[in-house]
């Protein structure tokens, strides 16, 4: 694209923060190049990866058509073809594998430039499967990466964040658990971290046996730079309809009807949840909701930390990997997301709200 469009583009952005005042040359001269020399490759896999799906599909359509004419009628028919569909799904889901591994190192790239604009650091998280090229690599891939046997999957949580809501009973139940899009940094002088989980659960039991997911979401860990005095949980009303658990913890009344309406919130130090919880913060939070198309929020205010839970779907994916890699969407979007994490943060620990953001 032209340098003049180009800026243009990036035009309106440029003004809402001063984080974003290089992005259209970090775009210009970083990501643009780069994605562009990703493209053809993007191309060339999808092409190799459709034409070996249809190649396997047809071998398994003719050798499946052939047993059911010659052995097998009624239900053993029903079988074979049940048998030649997941046949085809696994001769050639390997072909797949480097599209995922294309879309996982595209989104390091383009949201980690994101993260970097803020002085941030972003992970994605993902296992590395660039390795996996056929069947035999993927088997030794999986020899070689243990958290994928067994029965269950427990990634192991890589900020505090699950665990202060689990211990404070604010987490649903769950059989596995998945984190990816880790965001770490120092913001108004503080240290705060944020990553998307995944709570999965098996419900039922023999042909009605299903995986059910139960969290899906963002989990924020703020460091609190004063310690707070008490313990202050919060939750969405209508969510949450037992007891936090801890029987110190006294419900807190609003002063603002419209937000004791809309949240649940107890805690052992009146005072303190009240001068913290106020008015204007509570609005934010519901604010937060709405710019995430999250819902069910609910947190914990405890000693040095403010721990935040917030049901939304996929965050920061940087766009699909079926569509053109070169396109500044991709580093828009994620500027302007995590522009949203930083408000959350400014909002708790300034005594200004960032006008306009949230």
């Amino acid at each position: 694209m032209a340098t003049n469009f180009m800026d243009a583009i990036f035009s309106n952005l440029t003004e809402q923060r001063p984080e974003f005042a290089n992005a259209a040359t970090t775009w210009r001269e970083t990501l643009q190049p780069a994605l562009l020399a990703r493209e053809a490759e993007r191309k060339a896999i999808i092409a190799k990866a459709r034409k070996r799906t249809i190649r396997v599909g047809l071998i398994a359509f003719a050798l499946t058509a052939g047993a059911i004419i010659i052995l097998f009628r009624g239900q053993l028919a029903l079988f074979t073809i049940f048998i030649g569909v997941v046949g085809t799904a696994l001769a050639s889901g390997v072909a797949w594998v480097p599209l995922f591994t294309m879309k996982s190192e595209t989104k390091q790239l383009v949201v980690g430039a994101a993260a970097q604009a803020f002085g941030f650091s972003y992970d994605t998280l993902h296992p590395d499967v660039s390795g996996v090229t056929d069947w035999r690599s993927a088997g030794s891939w999986l020899k070689t990466n243990t958290k994928f046997k067994g029965t269950a999957q427990h990634d192991a949580p890589p900020t505090p964040a699950f665990e202060v809501l689990d211990d404070a009973k604010l987490m649903p139940g769950y059989d596995s658990r998945k984190f990816e899009d880790l965001i770490e940094g120092d913001r108004a002088d503080t240290h705060f971290s944020l990553v998307e989980c995944k709570l999965t659960q098996q419900q039922g039991s023999g042909k009605n046996r299903r995986t059910v997911t139960t969290f899906q979401g963002l989990l924020f860990h703020i460091e609190y730079p004063q310690r707070f005095l008490g313990r202050t949980l919060i939750a969405r009303q209508g969510w949450w309809k037992g007891w936090f658990g801890d029987k110190d913890l006294k419900k807190v009344d609003l002063v603002a009807k419209e937000l004791e309406d809309n949240f649940t919130i107890y805690s052992n130090d009146q005072v303190e949840a009240r001068a913290l919880l106020t008015p204007d913060r509570m609005e934010r939070l519901i604010a937060l909701e709405r710019h995430f198309k999250g819902g069910k929020l609910r947190g914990v205010f405890e000693g040095d930390h403010l721990t935040l839970a917030l049901e939304a779907e996929d965050q920061f994916e940087a766009g699909s990997i079926w569509k053109t890699l070169v396109d500044p969407e991709r580093y828009i979007s994620a500027l302007t997301e995590i522009g949203l994490v930083c408000d959350v943060v400014d909002g708790f620990l300034t005594r200004e709200w960032v006008k306009d953001k949230l």
